[in-house]
This record gives C-alpha cells, sequence and structure tokens, in this order.
C-alpha cells in the first residue's frame, strides 16, 4: 500500500500508519488511504487495529488549505469524510488501539478520541482548537468529544480550546495511558494483541449497545452537515 498510509499485519492485529511527510493532515488523500487499509484489515480478518502517526506528530487535523479555499463544498465534503472514518472506528466490530506518536489537533484529537483503547506519551498535546481559531465545532465533533471526555473536561476542550497533554489528558478522558515516548507503539500493539483474544461477537455488539446515543448523535451531524454550514 502506497501514499500517506502504510498497512502491515502482525500476527492478529494489524498495523496502520499515518505518515505523509508533514503534518498527517486528514484531507481526502489521507482519509481514502485510511478507509482502504480498514478494508485490507477486514479482508485479513486481524483480531484488532493500531493506529499510529508518524515520528513527529499523530495528527495536525483537517487540510487547512482545503478548509480556507472559499470553495465550501469540498470543505464540507472532507468534514463528512473525517466524521465517516470517525464514525466507522466508533462502531468497528473489532477492538481499535490508537498509538497517539505526537501531537493530535482538532479533527486529530476527534481521530484519536474514536478509539477504544489510546496510548499516548506526556508531552504530546491534545486539543481541539477550533475556537481558538474562530471556527464553531461541528455537531458531530461534538458528540465525538461528550462520549469520551469527562463533563468539565468537555466543556474546556470544546469552548476554551484548552490544550491537553500527559496527565491531564488522562484524567480528561483524551487517553487511557500514558508511556515513554520510545514505547508508544509497541505499548499499542501490546494492547491490541492481549484485545484481539476477546470474544468477536460479544465486543462488537457490547461496543455499539454502549454507543448507540453517541453513534445517533454523530450520524445526526453528519447528515446535517451541509445543512449546520448553510448550504
Amino acid at each position: 500500500m502506497t501514499g500517506p498510509v502504510a498497512y502491515s499485519q502482525q500476527d492478529s492485529i494489524a498495523v496502520i500508519r499515518m505518515d505523509d511527510g508533514k503534518v498527517n493532515a486528514l484531507g481526502p488523500t489521507m482519509q481514502q488511504a485510511l478507509n482502504e487499509a480498514i478494508d485490507q484489515a477486514d479482508s485479513d480478518n486481524v483480531g484488532a487495529l493500531v493506529i499510529t502517526g508518524n515520528d513527529r506528530v499523530f495528527s495536525g487535523g483537517f487540510d487547512l488549505k482545503i478548509l480556507t479555499s472559499g470553495q465550501a463544498q469540498p470543505a464540507i465534503d472532507m468534514l463528512r469524510g473525517g466524521f465517516e472514518l470517525a464514525y466507522r472506528l466508533l462502531s468497528y466490530p473489532k477492538p481499535v488501539v490508537m498509538a497517539c506518536t505526537g501531537h493530535a489537533i482538532a479533527m486529530g484529537a476527534f481521530l484519536l478520541s474514536s478509539g477504544d483503547h489510546r496510548v499516548a506519551a506526556h508531552a504530546y498535546n491534545i486539543q481541539a482548537n477550533e475556537v481558538a481559531i474562530g471556527m464553531v465545532i461541528p455537531h458531530a465533533a461534538l458528540e465525538i468529544m461528550k462520549l469520551r471526555l469527562t463533563r468539565s473536561a468537555y466543556q474546556q476542550a470544546a469552548g476554551l480550546a484548552k490544550t491537553f497533554f500527559g496527565e491531564t489528558a488522562l484524567a480528561a478522558g483524551f487517553v487511557d495511558e500514558i508511556v515513554l515516548p520510545e514505547v508508544v507503539v509497541s505499548r499499542a500493539e501490546e494492547a491490541a494483541r492481549e484485545f484481539a483474544g476477546l470474544h468477536q461477537h460479544a465486543h462488537a455488539a457490547t461496543k455499539l449497545r454502549a454507543r448507540a446515543d453517541a453513534l445517533a448523535a454523530i450520524r445526526a451531524g453528519i447528515d446535517g452537515i451541509e445543512a449546520e454550514f448553510g448550504l
């Protein structure tokens, strides 16, 4: 698999690595590559997924060139694609482990929040920075954060564009485990192998049951995204 995503199967797990050589912008090309990698994992019938960033960043979020191009439809399509990807991961029938290898900003933070188990290092910033740069956070993104964050952290992350890292990210609910930077990926792979041994049907059915309300709200946000932005 070529392009900004590398795929490898390691025993019972699939490892999907984002690396566009820059900040792993979640534009249409990256979104397509991620979906194709997940399709490959489906075909390989792996027991769990690991999604990682590159050596510098997990993801800096949506492609700002598209967001600021002045063309509304490409921007809307990119937003929809990002949230469809998050929805796919949140409802994925097998465990999804995120290896947060660097900063996770905006859609990068929402993608991180779409994993079942999230491993990061202390110094990596996690932020929904939309309000700080003059943007209103889309409904779908708010619902993702509402699902994963504490009530207080949700309000601070959304309305104040607060940056979380280390123990604050752990307490907020953005990550589940803090490790040394050099073992983020290996620890995520270890966790994925452990989770791959779970009863698959029980995991999938329980995940959907536990997230039913959130998934319905995210779906409503995706379906209404054009109206939300006046199109």
